[in-house]
């Protein structure tokens, strides 16, 4: 009789960690999407020079920092987009791949791949599409995430140029 009731709590603990475990995983899988959304939200945000969203898609007080330019602050961060002018010619970001490591329940890191494609020319609605010769550069996106009372934001993002093509 003992040794029923022991296999059965076992089992029954067993199972309980099981949907511990899978509870965890499916957090884990919702936390990795939302981070790569943000991603997604930062390059078509950029792409279209949209100050206010793209800066949105950090924290408060978000660093973003590329080349030898760090802003800090969503306020800073606006104002990067805001001075690289009026588009002038088509831009596209194209990420191409996301490594999304989970540190705690309100942190998570990323080291993502994007390429960059630039025109020679602005496109407008009903133009024929731009021919490119080449990619214009391929970066490596280093990213902190965090859980912040708006939802996950960009804590840090960290732009890293690999390649470099024709311009």
């Amino acid at each position: 009789k003992t040794f029923v009731v022991l296999c059965l709590l076992s089992v029954l603990g067993f199972e309980a960690s099981v949907s511990w475990a899978e509870s965890d995983m499916q957090q884990e899988a919702q936390v990795r999407v939302l981070c790569q959304q943000l991603l997604a939200d930062y390059a078509v945000y950029r792409d279209h020079q949209d100050a206010d969203n793209f800066a949105n898609t950090f924290a408060e007080d978000g660093v973003l920092i590329v080349g030898s330019g760090t802003h800090i602050g969503r306020d800073a961060i606006r104002d990067y987009i805001l001075d690289l002018g009026e588009v002038v010619n088509a831009h596209m970001f194209m990420f191409t791949t996301h490594h999304i490591v989970i540190e705690s329940e309100d942190r998570a890191k990323g080291l993502s791949y994007a390429l960059v494609l630039g025109g020679d020319r602005p496109v407008a609605e009903g133009d024929s599409p731009i021919e490119v010769e080449g990619v214009r550069a391929a970066n490596e996106y280093h990213t902190e995430f965090e859980l912040t009372d708006e939802g996950w934001k960009i804590a840090k993002l960290s732009l890293q140029g690999k390649f470099s093509g024709p311009r």
